[in-house]
């Protein structure tokens, strides 16, 4: 396999040691979703020594997944996560997660407003953004996604391709959602050094960065036991720092007065 060539928190310091990550998703996955608090992780403790680009895949099953979930290009979430990365990775990253945020806990149909609101909170230029919604750019764009998608002979979702800065090695590629520790080991053996990993924001933070966040995801992202993460969280809530939102019998957390227009507090 060749290689083809918002938040503070998401920022990347360069390196010598270095590892490029192509990972591939789709936005109505479970599992995909499920890789959403592994990817923050790794962006935040790997902080300058890895590199992650982001794919929405362009395999059929799932641009027709998102045709269906839209009713016009300007709701469609593949042609609009293309025109967000025209203005930036960080930007269409944290454009994606506010789509997440809106469309996955209430299993519901993405909207333009959903779109503009998600593209207004991730720093985009709307003008810029919606002009590029129409532009044949994205058609590029999206053949060159396709280009790589097929070079490095992806089959199932989610996918990530690692790269050493070695040109001459083959990635590694690991198909499916795994544990966490799965996808460090793999850094630090292609990197080859021992890293120190960045301190983790504390939980206010985290959820300040990420909007909506389930409890799931915090469990994953600081590994506490229930308990412990549970009394946490209700020390927030008394301190009136964030809000508990009850959306499919799931757990979510949000700034005390959010703006996200989704749920009922409880």
């Amino acid at each position: 396999m060749s290689k083809n060539n918002s938040e503070d928190l998401l920022l990347l310091e360069q390196s010598d040691h270095t590892v490029e990550i192509f990972y591939f998703f789709d936005p109505f996955s479970n599992d995909c979703i499920a890789m959403e608090p592994i990817i923050n992780k790794l962006l935040i403790e790997y902080r300058g020594h890895i590199t992650i680009k982001k794919i929405l895949a362009p395999s059929l099953s799932v641009l027709t997944k998102c045709q269906a979930q839209s009713t016009a290009s300007d709701d469609n979430v593949a042609l609009a996560y293309k025109a967000a990365e025209i203005q930036g990775q960080s930007k269409a990253r944290a454009f994606i997660r506010y789509i997440f945020n809106r469309i996955n806990p209430v299993n519901t149909i993405c909207t333009k407003d959903m779109i503009d609101e998600s593209a207004r909170l991730a720093g985009i230029d709307l003008n810029s953004f919606h002009e590029d919604l129409h532009s044949p750019t994205l058609d590029a764009m999206l053949k060159y996604d396709l280009s790589v998608f097929r070079e490095m002979d992806i089959e199932n979702l989610p996918a990530m391709v690692f790269f050493s800065g070695d040109v001459k090695s083959q990635g590694v590629k690991v198909d499916g959602c795994y544990p966490y520790h799965i996808y460090t080991y793999i850094i630090n053996e292609l990197i080859g050094i021992e890293i120190e990993k960045r301190q983790l924001p504390s939980i206010i933070d985290y959820i300040r960065a990420h909007e909506l966040v389930s409890f799931d995801e915090l469990k994953t992202i600081f590994e506490w036991r229930a308990g412990l993460l549970l009394n946490e969280l209700k020390k927030l809530r008394l301190q009136r720092l964030i809000d508990e939102v009850n959306l499919n019998n799931q757990s979510f957390y949000q700034l005390k007065q959010s703006s996200i227009p989704l749920q009922t507090k409880i």
